[in-house]
């Protein structure tokens, strides 16, 4: 097919390239979005339907799921990734999980929705306690690019004041259910700090969409769009310029290089036809997935583009997780079901450790989260006794007592010998090299985890529960699908690939938005911070273009 000549073309249609593509055409730009996955309808595809309702309960067609990621179900496969069509590999004995998800929209359809600031007790970490490096950029760089993020995808929460959790522009919070208030008082009793888990989510109209009305769907897509999602929140705006071009179904296999060190365009694959297609465009962004866009670099050159630094592909990072504990609360036995219980939202506590230089044992710190209550399935019945009425009786019974603390993300240390590389054996269904994922924990990690299983049992005793399952487990890296780096920023291009608006050092009109430019976790969840790094390269970028420079 000829090629075709645009401002901008995107690549990734998730929360940085969603972002991008509305803030791009609003300033004027012809912007083409490409997407691997198919295009989606909320009221056909996701929908509010028992178990009972569907044809296999919820487990899909016998052997369907089987090639979808691990968290598939009859709700929502749809919108899920074919894991026999994409594969990646890892070194034996040194397990990766990698979720990914091609659809327009990406993981924004099915994601957490926890969004939180970042600060520079994390941006600046390195000057604290002598590990690694700081970000290019401070709390006061980010701060208005939150800010604006936040007013337009609508953030439910409640001000806690907190240095180490910066406050932001909220709509009203998610209330605490039963459950939550009584770790709640907990937390107080303690003297740690709590707030309502910050969310992505309505809890009162917001540029015409809906507040939230607590089906606890949210994780098979949400057909009202209160959760922020690309289809709901970035796209129409974009559309409504006329400025928009999205093309789905279109695998992209390289960025294609002109005369002068500049990004021509990208190459992609059609993905049921298998065609060729060459674009062409001033500018290239890319802001998929964090690793996907560093598998896109690395294939696009030998040593892999963008990489006179050398670490294209090294600290990769996830945040820490692992099994947690869960029991009952015992005055909560035999109480109603209540619909607050399908919320998605949940108690939060902010990291309150290593706030100084260190406690001498690990390095960083860590978040919890605490709820409980009916969700859709008890996952706890299948442990008790019996059978029959009196079985089902003592389920609903212990329902809304049920509870449970988990690990919100620790922070994992940034190590250049966690890294990805293009797999010389394997390709994926469309004959591009798949990633080889080398990525293990430190014993930093190990000792973060531990303190944090001592915690939530604390936490369990001090609100009067009954912990029917506390097995320390530390997740396999990948776990908690906050990817991050391999693609670092800094200020330095002989240490890092991108500057601090996410522009290639070695490309001057290719950009790359996501979690790779992070230099560390921090112990926040990663979208928020991943979305206003694209608004301020957004910014840059059409201040670049403006002044003729790209």
């Amino acid at each position: 097919m000829a090629n075709q000549k645009h401002d901008v073309v995107i690549v990734g249609s998730g929360a940085c390239g969603g972002w991008a593509a509305m803030a791009l055409t609003q300033a004027g730009f012809q912007v083409l979005l490409l997407e691997a996955g198919s295009r989606v309808e909320p009221v056909r595809d996701f929908h509010h339907r028992w178990p009972y309702e569907l044809p296999f309960r919820g487990q899909g067609q016998p052997g369907l799921l089987r090639k979808y990621y691990k968290g598939s179900t009859e709700y929502n496969y749809r919108i899920m990734l074919d894991d026999r069509e994409n594969p990646y590999t890892t070194p034996e004995g040194k397990p990766f999980r990698w979720s990914r998800s091609r659809v327009l929209g990406g993981r924004t359809l099915h994601w957490s929705r926890a969004t939180d600031r970042m600060c520079d007790l994390e941006f600046k970490a390195a000057s604290r306690d002598g590990y690694g490096d700081d970000w290019p950029i401070s709390y006061a760089d980010v701060a208005p690019y939150y800010d604006r993020v936040e007013r337009f995808i609508g953030v439910s929460a409640a001000p806690a004041g907190l240095p180490q959790f910066p406050d932001g522009v909220f709509l009203p919070p998610m209330p605490l259910n039963c459950a939550e208030t009584i770790f709640d008082a907990a937390c107080r009793k303690l003297k740690w700090p709590a707030t309502p888990r910050r969310v992505a989510q309505l809890t009162r109209m917001l540029h015409n969409r809906p507040p939230c009305h607590y089906c606890g769907n949210c994780i098979n897509g949400c057909d009202v769009g209160a959760m922020f999602n690309t289809i709901a929140v970035t796209l129409p705006p974009a559309w409504k310029t006329g400025k928009l071009a999205v093309r789905c179904d279109s695998v992209v296999s390289r960025v294609r290089m002109a005369e002068g060190n500049r990004a021509r365009g990208v190459t992609y694959i059609e993905r049921y036809s298998l065609r060729e297609v060459e674009v062409d465009a001033r500018t290239v962004i890319l802001a998929g997935s964090s690793l996907e866009n560093t598998r896109l670099l690395l294939n696009s050159a030998a040593g892999g583009l963008a990489n006179s630094s050398g670490v294209l592909g090294h600290y990769l990072m996830d945040q820490i997780s692992g099994a947690g504990v869960s029991g009952f609360l015992p005055v909560l036995k035999g109480a109603a079901i209540r619909n607050d219980d399908g919320k998605a939202g949940g108690l939060y506590v902010p990291n309150f450790v290593n706030l100084g230089r260190g406690n001498g044992r690990f390095l960083r710190g860590y978040a919890m989260s605490a709820s409980g209550g009916a969700a859709q399935f008890p996952v706890f019945a299948a442990d008790l006794p019996g059978f029959g009425s009196d079985y089902k009786k003592e389920v609903k019974r212990l329902y809304p007592a049920h509870a449970r603390v988990w690990l919100s993300g620790g922070e994992m240390l940034a190590r250049k010998e966690n890294f990805v590389e293009i797999d010389p054996q394997v390709k994926d269904k469309w004959g591009i090299p798949v990633l080889k994922i080398h990525c293990t924990h430190s014993d930093n990690d190990k000792r973060l985890y531990e303190d944090f299983f001592e915690r939530a049992k604390e936490l369990f005793h001090a609100a009067g529960g009954e912990i029917t399952e506390a097995r320390p487990a530390m997740g396999v890296p990948g776990g908690l699908i906050h990817e991050v780096g391999t693609c670092r920023m800094g200020a330095d291009p002989k240490s890092s690939v991108l500057d601090s608006f996410c522009r290639t050092h070695d490309v001057r009109n290719l950009y790359v938005f996501g979690g790779g430019a992070f230099v560390s976790t921090g112990d926040k969840h990663p979208t928020l911070t991943m979305m206003a790094l694209t608004a301020r390269g957004c910014d840059q970028l059409i201040a670049a273009a403006r002044r003729g420079e790209l």
